[in-house]
This record gives structure tokens, C-alpha cells and sequence, in this order.
């Protein structure tokens, strides 16, 4: 199977040292899963839309089973002059765009935005989360959220705040591969549980 993940810095792994974010975390014993890690630090769900197809073009494939993982949303929230980097609403038009196009594609499944630190970045991310959750649910696409799970265990933000403020380190990326890896949904989507979906 061949899983292409699109989003942010956080997919990308900014911050671990192992260089394996949550989605090489996630993976780990899989050998038969060729994952291709396609985040870009600083990239907001309109620069994942400007650039997923014509990426993920070159790496799907007839021959497996392919899927594509979405993961984005801090860098829409970020502030950027007082103000989101992108409104709640260009970030459910763009990802209502990505869902959607993808799905056409090959099996689409969201991972959603981590926890932030500063209160009015975290009530943003937290607004956003909740509206990817219900959007995903319209479209009938399979959404993880870790949000919450992150943020109580208090992992990711103390990682976060010794490092560069916003990524954690390697136990903050391995919580939330184990959050994700469990999940029912992405079980199914990487053939864990069956055929993958």
C-alpha cells in the first residue's frame, strides 16, 4: 500500500530528532506500507491545495492500493498582523475542495490540527478542529481527532514550549503516532483491520 500525507510542519516531523514525525512513528513495523511524507513547514490548507495533485500524480498508482492523508490547520490559524493567516471559512472551502478532489482520487482520510500553546492560537486551532470534524462528517470522511488527547496529557505542549515553541520532540510525535496508529479509522484505511478502504 502507498500512503501520500500532505499538510504542515507537523507531518513533516519540524522538531524530532529521530525524523520520523507521527506518520514514520505510526508505520513503524509496516513494511509493506510505502508512505511518502509530502508536509511542508508553514504551509496553510491553501498551499496543500495549490500543490497536492500534481504531487500525488507521480506517486499513485494502479498496481496497490493507495491512500491520501490530510493534516493541516495550525498555519491557517497562526496570526500573521493580527489576524489568521486564513479565515475558518477559506480553510473549510479549501479543505472542502481537498476531501472532495481527493476522494475522486483513491480513499481520503484527516488527521487533525495538534494543540498550541498561546490562548488565542489555542481557541483558534480548537474552533478549526471542530469544524474540519463536522465538515469530514458531511463529506463522510474519516477524521482523527488528537487535539484533545494531546493537550490533557500535557506531552506535546511541554515538549513544544522547551523547543521552538510550537513542535514537540519524540515523545510528544510518538503520543500522537499511538493515538492515530489505534484509531479504528486508521486501522481500516491502512488495512490493519481488512481490505484497506
Amino acid at each position: 500500500m502507498r500512503i501520500l500525507a500532505f499538510g504542515d510542519s507537523f507531518v513533516a516531523g519540524a522538531g524530532d530528532p529521530a525524523h520520523q514525525g507521527w506518520l514514520g512513528r505510526a508505520l513503524v513495523g509496516r513494511p509493506e506500507v510505502t508512505a511518502y511524507n509530502l508536509g511542508v513547514r508553514g504551509d496553510t490548507s491553501a498551499d496543500v491545495l495549490a500543490r497536492w495533485s500534481a504531487e500525488a500524480e507521480v506517486r499513485l498508482t494502479m498496481v496497490e492500493p493507495c491512500g491520501l492523508v490530510f493534516a493541516f490547520g495550525r498555519n491557517d490559524a497562526n496570526a500573521f498582523e493580527d489576524r489568521p493567516r486564513l479565515s475558518a471559512a477559506e480553510s473549510l472551502k479549501n479543505t472542502h475542495q481537498l476531501l472532495s478532489q481527493g476522494a475522486l482520487r483513491a480513499p481520503v482520510l484527516m488527521v487533525g490540527p495538534p494543540p498550541a500553546d498561546a490562548p488565542a492560537l489555542a481557541a483558534r486551532v480548537e474552533d478549526l478542529n471542530e469544524a474540519f470534524k463536522a465538515l469530514c462528517a458531511r463529506l463522510q470522511t474519516p477524521y482523527i481527532d488528537v487535539l484533545r488527547p494531546l493537550a490533557v496529557s500535557g506531552t506535546w505542549l511541554a515538549e513544544a514550549r522547551a523547543g521552538d515553541g510550537a513542535h514537540p520532540g519524540a515523545a510528544g510525535y510518538q503520543q500522537m503516532a499511538d493515538l492515530i496508529a489505534a484509531h479504528p479509522a486508521w486501522r481500516r484505511f491502512t488495512g490493519i483491520d481488512g481490505i484497506p478502504t
